[in-house]
């Protein structure tokens, strides 16, 4: 999967569903909950911090598996770098990459690619019977 997305909540929720139906076709069910709810929060981010909420700008996500590992990668136009933070107990956010560390094998980002803007990834290892899908 390889999509570009508009910075509105409309479009991330169509590319979850996209992503969902993507892995269920793909034999990837069982993992499948956990690589959306993660995907969401990097997209959210990606929409709120990386494109300021501004539905002009796009961010790209892109989702590949094989040699049994799972990796999505969202694409954003911001150069800041994500950080995760301690969450006080009053406050709406601040736990999302809390979350994606918790649920995902490895996540990183990187700066490398030519032009502005950064990419958030995560990689999931998969069971022996999804890796062979």
């Amino acid at each position: 999967m390889a999509t570009e997305i508009p910075a509105q909540a409309e479009a991330v929720a169509g590319a979850r569903h996209q992503l969902g139906t993507l892995l269920e076709r793909s034999g990837l069910s069982e993992c499948a909950d956990t690589v959306m709810l993660v995907t969401q929060e990097l997209m959210v981010n990606a929409m709120v911090h990386g494109c300021g909420n501004k539905p002009a700008l796009r961010f790209a996500v892109r989702a590949t598996h094989g040699h049994g590992c799972l990796r999505v990668e969202v694409e954003d136009p911001s150069i800041e770098q994500p950080h995760p933070r301690p969450p006080s107990a009053d406050e709406e956010g601040g736990r999302g990459l809390h979350l994606v560390d918790s649920l995902v094998t490895r996540w990183g980002t990187d700066s490398s690619a030519p032009g502005p803007g950064k990419t958030v990834w995560f990689e999931l290892d998969l069971a022996p019977e999804e890796a062979a899908s």
